[in-house]
């Protein structure tokens, strides 16, 4: 047995067929719940890759009427960028489908080996692909699940393969249960997304996905999980600044979410323009195709050696171009069938296993994804999470509705976040806040760990290593937790582009809360420094609990009024309130806040000190008034 990319190659069993038709049988590519494919050698000297039903799924009528609509469709297709089925039969015991053997690499192993494709290359695989398309198209039919491993770089250019799902379009025939998604969800429309009639615009859409993962590494709508994807494919918008420039205009018009607005195949191919082919792709790809073809040459001339697999060993390959720090795929070269190992195995799990397509993981420190609490402070939450999460958000409770962003209110909290209201669902933005009551949900969000609250609809992310604070996402638990999960993913996609708040430099919002006071200050009313931060607040433990609190109201603050006036001298006033601490029978506290500036009409910043003992000392006020006269001098000048 030999592993390669990822898949197992095996060798023939006493039970497996030595041939199937004329074609004589040479290995085993691979096997999924419907079936297997198997590597085939046929009199005219061509190497095909025959799939088959198992024979166990043979007395349900339901799995031989399958595989007969694909032979149908598949024999439909032809054209210079597909493969072409060459030899059926779906009459026999064993009903089979061969097709033309490919030799090249699959786009996601190409990528994940040496990298993201030129732009030459690139123009090169979207005009291959459209005109792939347009040859399907032409005959009636739908992909319905283009993706990276169902395009093969040949050397002449692109091949699509698969049409295992492809579909009619003047079928009514039902192939799956209503409300199910087929497809592979990080390259689906969002037409198939949301489980609705697709059209051949479906295709333009995961060919535009396509060509973004070959241009960035990626899928647009990668995410954590595939409902979260499929989330994503329907409701944001993707972020086109890692494509090249040449590109974007392209790539926009494919990624467009009505269908009726996407370019056509013919279009495409009139944008590109005629283009060269004599040598499409990056080097090092061509020179694995060309040892893979020699592979498969010397795999005719010594059948015998096609029942032993070796281990792998590694081969010296010419070193890519500036290689990403991604796992490399070793090819073997003591045995010819391991040689073509990259491309047999992805060609048959694409015809038998289509499932979720992983996003390709990049090497990044994951504390180095999220800002400081200093980068935090000043942040205006409302604008840069309106900018994160695109010009649409879900409705939560109507998860497959649509609302433009613009009928949300977006409102700032008094801890520097951002309340959003459709009016029908809420949620709560909080910064550089403490995480207590999260946990971890074993899942990741841009390589950090998605927390949680309990069984609310609560989940957050951790400002890297064992930091207490981060940033997090609330909305309750009436709704979609889908929603508050969609915005985490938003928001940590956009950490490089924070947006700051225009008068940030005379805002409270841009202070370190733990700057604010001495050690002395601190000493002096029996509590241990240094504080304990989040961005917006400090607190330091000891015979005196002292919280300091930086707040933007978003209302008057009518209860101010009812405090003890105090004045601290330089003209400046704190307004203080003694009184038992709510929800605690033995603690009391005093809270002295103090109006920094004026936000609107009748609202303003404030700094509040909150002093807190068990011991009913009287002294509670004059300390939280001192620490606060003091500390007045330090804030930013209005």
């Amino acid at each position: 047995m030999y592993r390669g990319s990822g898949k197992l190659i095996k060798a023939l069993s006493v039970d497996d067929p030595n041939m199937v038709s004329h074609y004589r049988i040479l290995g085993v590519l691979g096997a999924g719940g419907m079936g297997r494919v198997l590597l085939g050698h046929g009199p005219d000297g061509r190497f095909v890759a025959i799939k088959q039903i198992h024979a166990r799924l043979l007395d349900d009528g339901d799995y031989r009427a399958r595989f007969h609509r694909e032979v149908a469709i598949s024999t439909r297709v032809s054209g210079a960028f597909t493969a072409a089925v060459v030899d059926f039969d779906t009459s026999g015991e064993i009903p089979w489908l061969a097709s033309v053997f490919i030799a090249g690499m699959p786009l996601d192993s190409a990528v994940q080996k040496y990298g993201v494709l030129p732009v030459a290359s690139l123009r090169i695989l979207a005009s291959g692909l459209a005109s792939a398309l347009h040859s399907i198209h032409t005959t009636g039919l739908i992909h319905r699940d283009l993706k990276p491993a169902n395009i093969i770089l040949a050397p002449d250019g692109p091949r699509v393969i698969d049409f295992g799902i492809a579909q009619a379009v003047e079928s009514n025939e039902i192939l799956t249960e209503a409300g199910s998604v087929l497809g592979s969800p990080a390259y689906m429309s969002p037409e198939q997304a949301a489980a609705e009639p697709v059209t051949a615009a479906s295709d333009i859409f995961s060919l535009g996905s396509l060509l973004y993962m070959a241009a960035t590494g990626k899928s647009p709508f990668a995410a954590s999980s595939a409902p979260v994807a499929l989330f994503n494919i329907v409701h944001t918008e993707p972020d086109l600044t890692p494509v090249p420039e040449q590109l974007r205009e392209l790539l926009a018009g494919c990624l467009r979410k009505d269908p009726r607005h996407r370019p056509t195949a013919t279009q495409i191919l009139d944008y590109i323009g005629v283009l060269a082919m004599q040598r499409p792709w990056p080097e090092p790809i061509h020179h694995d195709i060309k040892e893979q073809a020699a592979a498969l040459q010397a795999l005719t001339n010594d059948p015998e050696r096609t029942q032993i697999i070796l281990d792998p060993t590694p081969r010296n390959s010419p070193p890519p171009p500036n290689p990403p720090p991604k796992r490399r795929r070793g090819l073997l070269i003591g045995s010819a069938l391991a040689a073509i190992t990259v491309i047999i195995a992805a060609t048959a799990t694409a015809m038998l296993l289509r499932g979720n397509e992983p996003a390709i993981a990049t090497t990044t420190d994951p504390a180095a994804t999220m800002p400081t609490l200093a980068q935090l402070r000043g942040v205006d939450t409302c604008a840069w999470a309106r900018q994160a999460v695109g010009p649409t958000l879900p409705g939560a409770i109507e998860m497959g509705a649509r609302r433009e962003t613009a009928s949300w209110d977006w409102t700032p909290t008094t801890s520097w976040g951002c309340d959003v209201d459709s009016g029908a669902d809420r949620i709560s933005i909080e910064m550089g806040v403490t995480l207590a009551g999260f946990a971890s949900t074993g899942r990741t969000v841009g390589q950090l760990d998605l927390l949680r609250r309990g069984r609310e609809c609560a989940f957050a992310v951790a400002g890297g290593g064992q930091a207490s604070w981060g940033i997090s996402v609330d909305a309750g638990t009436a709704v979609e937790c889908a929603l508050a999960e969609h915005v985490v993913e938003r928001l940590i996609a956009s950490v490089s582009s924070l947006v700051t708040q225009p008068d940030a430099a005379r805002s409270l919002s841009s202070v370190d809360p733990c700057a604010l006071v001495t050690e002395g200050e601190i000493a002096a009313a029996g509590s241990q420094a240094p504080g304990v931060s989040s961005a917006h607040a400090c607190q330091w433990a000891g015979s005196q609990r002292i919280q300091l609190v930086l707040a933007q109201p978003t209302d008057a603050d009518a209860s101010i009024a009812s405090y003890r006036h105090v004045d601290v001298g330089g003209g400046a006033t704190v307004y203080s309130n003694d009184s038992p601490v709510i929800g605690s029978p033995t603690e009391s506290g005093c809270l002295s806040r103090y109006r920094f500036r004026p936000v609107g009409s009748n609202s303003h910043e404030t700094v509040s000190v909150e002093v807190r003992d068990s011991e009913m000392r009287p002294d509670r006020c004059a300390v939280s008034e001192t620490i606060l006269g003091a500390l007045i001098t330090r804030l930013p000048q209005r």
